[in-house]
């Protein structure tokens, strides 16, 4: 099981230069991919968001890759550079720049326009995307197994509530008899083949045996369904809902109020259940 939620980041340093590729997910009903790269690195965009569908179901992911100077270089300018500057003096003429009559800060803006242009090679790129990348499913999986723990406690409270449920049928069975009873008493003769079938119809209505039966089968799907490595959101999503309404309907069908409070209690339990379902891949 792994959370929709993480953060991770990865670095590589490059003839003075320090790429970073950070990578940040937050919940989605769907798989939502942003990926910024510099300008010069944009054709790669392909490649990192296939890896991402590989490896991801679910979640909004943002990854972003720049590259700053270390603050010990970001004022100074190496004679690499003063030689660049030189052999392309006629290239920075034409746009506009005077060398000769330059002031130390108009020089850092010439390095830093020139360095936008740095690129890595497709090796080192992929090596630092993908770090940063397997790190943020880890941090997915940890928060994952954090969740699981939770869920597997709000299940073994379900089991609980719902049997407290199941052994008050029984008390609920006979405030039925006896709503039939009186009924049938109230009638008269030449009424009770017609109306107690009504009755009958009508008090049929309030047993909760059968949710309670498929309520227990929707806990089981649960219980095993966060045992499972896949993706599990949208499911758990699923059976939340439909416990939800079995639940709605146990409470509303219930002639005792015991059995109604339970009920509040249950729902409280389910809704638990599907804000974790709201986080998970």
């Amino acid at each position: 099981m792994r959370s929709m939620t993480g953060f991770s980041e990865s670095t590589l340093l490059k003839d003075d230069i320090e790429f970073k590729c950070i990578s940040k997910s937050l919940n989605s009903r769907f798989l939502e991919i942003n990926v910024r790269l510099p300008v010069n690195l944009k054709s790669h965009e392909g490649w990192v968001r296939d890896y991402i569908q590989k490896n991801f179901t679910r979640g909004k992911i943002d990854v972003d890759v720049f590259f700053t100077a270390p603050p010990k270089e970001q004022l100074r300018i190496s004679d690499n550079f003063l030689k660049l500057v030189k052999e392309n003096e006629s290239r920075i003429k034409k746009h506009g720049f005077d060398i000769a009559s330059s002031t130390y800060s108009e020089l850092l803006k010439v390095r830093d326009s020139i360095q936008k242009d740095y690129v890595l090679k497709d090796s080192s790129l992929r090596d630092l995307v993908k770090r940063s990348l397997v790190r943020l499913r880890r941090t997915r999986e940890i928060e994952g197994k954090a969740t699981k723990a939770d869920l597997e406690r709000l299940i073994a409270g379900m089991r609980k509530s719902i049997k407290s449920i199941k052994g008050m049928e029984k008390i609920n069975s006979k405030q039925i008899h006896k709503k039939l009873n009186r009924f049938k008493a109230a009638l008269k003769p030449d009424q009770k083949e017609v109306n107690i079938s009504e009755a009958f119809a009508t008090l049929n209505k309030t047993d909760i045996n059968e949710e309670i039966v498929r309520f227990n089968s929707h806990l089981d799907l649960v219980a095993k369904l966060i045992r499972s490595n896949k993706a599990i959101g949208k499911k758990l999503d699923f059976y939340t809902q439909e416990m939800q309404r079995e639940t709605n309907t146990i409470s509303s069908k219930a002639l005792i109020a015991e059995i109604k409070n339970e009920s509040v209690e249950l729902k409280g339990l389910i809704e638990m259940v599907k804000e974790h379902a709201q986080n998970v891949e």
